[in-house]
């Protein structure tokens, strides 16, 4: 074989190959984002079977150790133990129930991830009384950082409704 056929030949295979390596490259960042979403989209469905099945345990393991929680028409409860303090009571003293409509987006750039959703929220006292829609048309933005063992934790998450106060 001719110098100039070995090359083509070299030149065809070293291209061949770059065209795998960024195909099966690509793909695998795809899988891994999807993974990802995937991941912080079931850490918002722990957030729900928390919630509903009064599991504060499990609820709080789901923070950031340095998370932020900025609920509606209050101050902002910052770290891990500001929200276990302004939560657990809450958790000890009412029912609560709810229910996430739908996602409306979840993305992941790197080692963060966001969600937005739509919700309500029902509570009924534990001690007795009438259940009480708390946020009848709720939406929540919640961002989830990466921990150092790959899982993920919710970092910030901010919340109101669509409907005016009473």
């Amino acid at each position: 074989m001719k110098k100039s056929n070995w090359l083509l030949l070299t030149t065809i295979l070293v291209i061949t190959s770059a065209i795998l390596c960024f195909t099966f490259s690509y793909k695998t960042e795809a899988d891994s984002m999807e993974a990802d979403i995937t991941a912080i989209k079931e850490v918002l469905s722990q957030y729900a079977v928390g919630v509903n099945t009064g599991d504060f345990d499990l609820w709080i393991s789901l923070w950031a150790d340095d998370g932020v929680r900025m609920p509606p028409d209050a101050p902002a409860q910052i770290g891990k133990e500001q929200i276990r303090e302004g939560q657990k009571p809450g958790f000890d003293k009412m029912n609560l129930d709810i229910t996430i409509h739908s996602i409306e987006e979840a993305k992941v750039y790197g080692d963060l991830g966001l969600t937005r959703c739509t919700y309500t929220l029902k509570v009924t006292p534990k001690a007795g009384g009438e259940t009480i829609i708390a946020m009848p048309d709720g939406k929540a933005l919640t961002l989830y950082e990466r921990q150092s063992d790959g899982s993920w934790k919710i970092k910030y998450d901010i919340f109101n409704s669509n409907v005016p106060p009473k």
